[in-house]
């Protein structure tokens, strides 16, 4: 799945370099966006069967208005509190995003519906699989320079790499350990559980952004790829229990 989404992104960005036909950027950046996460979408639910839990019609009102909520959110409030992307105010970015993604989830939540573990961790995953496609978009776009998308290619190529090791992961931590706690106790409830994993997620994405951005020794440097294992690594463990022959039948309901 990932091979093939990157290679489409791949030979459209090349076909746009070779005639000036623009108008396939869209696609071009869209399956190079989305190639990373959806792959992992694929592996997790063959794993967990998560996405037999909700129905389809959910989980894509989350991918698409839960996502896109996040991003607003998100787009906002880093406007306001992070002055400066490349000086120590980008470590607020991590508080300010996985609360942004974790906001469409909790509105679903207090309904009442879907909050078994299952069910908040697929929902998790599509909110957060809608919010990192349209970032990895808005970088690419960003990187265009003098009419060239090769630039854009390599952000998305990278961004395809990382992206299912730190958005997914960190909503999906979140969304298994919250959801997991309502689901014992009926109700949304605010626990040491649910607020430890939420503040091991916005530190994970704090110090992911920031390894990326700050001037810092190259030697440290080196501790992104261990901060991209650690938030899968946690995101795997607080999952581990989810299989295919231990989900509940679908709930019916819509977003």
């Amino acid at each position: 799945m990932w091979i093939a989404m990157m290679a489409l992104s791949a030979a459209l960005i090349s076909m746009m370099e070779a005639v000036g036909n623009r108008a396939v950027l869209p696609a071009a950046f869209f399956y190079g966006a989305a190639a990373g996460p959806i792959a992992l979408l694929v592996a997790i639910h063959d794993r967990t069967g998560v996405g037999d839990s909700v129905p389809g019609v959910t989980l894509v009102g989350m991918f698409l208005f839960g996502g896109g909520v996040a991003l607003l959110l998100g787009g906002y409030f880093d406007s306001l509190f992070i002055a400066d992307k490349n000086g120590p105010s980008i470590l607020r970015v991590g508080w300010i995003e996985e609360a942004a993604k974790f906001v469409p989830l909790l509105a679903v939540a207090f309904t009442g519906h879907h909050l078994s573990k299952s069910a908040g961790v697929a929902l998790g995953l599509s909110c957060a699989t809608g919010f990192a496609i349209m970032e990895s978009m808005s970088y690419a776009w960003k990187s265009i320079s003098h009419n060239s998308a090769l630039e854009a290619g390599m952000v998305l190529f990278m961004r395809g790499l990382t992206t299912p090791f730190s958005h997914l992961a960190w909503t999906g931590l979140v969304c298994a350990t919250a959801f997991g706690v309502w689901q014992a106790k009926g109700r949304v409830v605010v626990t040491s559980a649910v607020t430890g994993a939420f503040a091991a997620a916005a530190v994970l994405h704090s110090l992911n952004d920031g390894l990326l951005t700050l001037d810092i020794p190259g030697p440290l440097r080196l501790f992104f790829p261990v901060v991209a294992a650690v938030s899968y690594w946690l995101f795997h463990r607080a999952t581990r229990d989810l299989n295919p022959a231990k989900l509940p039948e679908p709930v019916s309901g819509r977003l």
